[in-house]
């Protein structure tokens, strides 16, 4: 079972910004020491573009993504680094799925067919109604 959020462009413009900080993420991990200044200024200004595109979306939205978490002040939000960065393969747009247990005795089969009638008959005559 799942429900599904109504989403907007703010929302696909927020996954594509969190994807692209990530993966400037994991260039800086490996980048020289004279690429890292320009990956971390592109990691700052990106960050900035997230918060401000996080307090745009409405909180359904914000609820249907991963890798942000609450600024410090009330009603900002920031990019969480280490969520983002512990698991690289997972979606960003959160998935979550859960089974639904039900009884079986509330879906109690009941034989609407009479122990008379054949319904295997009863299909075969129907098929050889165009046939004849």
């Amino acid at each position: 079972m799942y429900e599904q959020v109504d989403t907007g462009p703010l929302y696909d413009q927020a996954v594509q910004l969190l994807s692209t900080y990530r993966s400037v993420a994991a260039r800086m991990a490996t980048a020289r020491a004279s690429t890292r200044g320009k990956l971390d200024r592109r990691l700052e200004k990106l960050g900035e573009q997230i918060a401000e595109r996080l307090g745009e979306l409405t909180e359904h939205e914000r609820m249907a993504l991963t890798g942000w978490r609450d600024g410090i002040i009330a009603g900002t939000y920031d990019v969480d680094h280490e969520a983002l960065m512990a698991q690289p393969y997972e979606s960003i747009r959160r998935i979550d799925r859960w089974t639904e247990e039900y009884d079986p005795a509330d879906y109690e089969t009941t034989q609407s067919v009479s122990a008379s009638s054949n319904p295997n008959a009863e299909l075969l005559m129907f098929l050889r109604k165009g046939l004849d």
